[in-house]
């Protein structure tokens, strides 16, 4: 059974910022960084953190894996994947949610760094991101998981869901939160088409691109690579959020619909009326009513 939350709509910021990031091309920007992504931002160095948060790390073959919480924190804890098609870094902005999460709602989170194209695949990804989630369990035995993944974290998240099932590791996630998941990298869904001139962030074409590279020559139609190919029972609570002006739009009702004839899966969806792609990681007040939403959902 799926659930509709209220729809969150877009305020006169959100629409302002929509309206200055097509004046300067941003899907143009997005482009170029696909093709020359920065590397060695730094924006998750261990002390980057807010000082008020207890930080720690390990490796993963090389890979960082960082755990953030506050004296108060919970049980509650979420393992967070960000956006940015599998070959950016993660941004200041993501930093900045999980520092909300800990220290405004108390859960610990872990943020795995995990490997990225061109320089890796999908396979590499799933074997640095199975190994972190296994030991972060493991160091935290009295946690209850919880997924997180925008953009195309989102659909590395549905995608290590599948895993956990397949393989019956446990413990399994209790809830999982996608926010303008990535679910399928080969954006064949025909009608994409209709939302291309409404998303000022993501270029299609630059979308192909980095899913082929992630795919490695595999086919990208292969469920660890685009989730919506794989068997969607039995993955528990899900909150998805998805924007009506963005090109994930299509895919995002289509795993809804796919979800209906599913069993031991609930999709509770909210839906961003004239909300761009992963609105989150934009300083707004829809940003901040989505991240009260995925609280109440965590705690609920």
């Amino acid at each position: 059974m799926n659930e509709n939350h209220d729809i969150i709509q877009a305020g006169k910021k959100s629409i302002s910022v929509q309206k200055a990031l097509k004046i300067i091309n941003f899907k143009k920007i997005t482009y170029k960084l696909f093709k020359n992504p920065k590397r060695n931002t730094k924006h998750f160095s261990v002390n980057k953190f807010d000082k008020k948060l207890n930080v720690e790390s390990f490796e993963i073959d090389g890979f960082k894996v960082i755990t953030v919480k506050s004296d108060s924190s919970s049980n509650k804890h979420i393992i967070f994947f960000h956006g940015g098609a599998y070959i950016i870094e993660a941004s200041k902005a993501h930093r900045k949610i999980i520092e909300t999460f800990a220290l405004k709602y108390g859960f610990k989170v872990s943020f795995i760094d995990y490997p990225k194209a061109p320089e890796n695949t999908f396979k590499k990804t799933h074997e640095v991101v199975l190994a972190a989630y296994k030991q972060i369990t493991e160091n935290y035995p009295d946690g209850e998981f919880i997924l997180f993944g925008d953009s195309a974290g989102g659909g590395l998240a549905l995608a290590l869901l599948q895993v956990l099932r397949d393989e019956n590791i446990k413990p399994f996630p209790v809830k999982t939160v996608l926010l303008s998941p990535w679910l399928d990298v080969t954006m064949s869904n025909e009608l994409i088409q209709n939302y291309i001139d409404k998303d000022v962030i993501l270029p299609v074409d630059g979308l192909i691109y980095a899913g082929n590279i992630y795919s490695g020559g595999e086919n990208p139609k292969n469920h660890l690579i685009s989730p919506i190919f794989g068997e969607m029972n039995n993955l528990g609570n899900i909150l998805l959020f998805f924007g009506t002006n963005e090109v994930f739009y299509p895919d995002c009702k289509k795993l809804i619909d796919i979800s209906e004839s599913s069993t031991g899966t609930q999709i509770d969806y909210v839906v961003g009326e004239g909300m761009m792609h992963d609105w989150i990681v934009f300083p707004s007040e829809e940003a901040n009513q989505t991240i009260e939403i995925i609280s109440e959902f965590i705690t609920d």
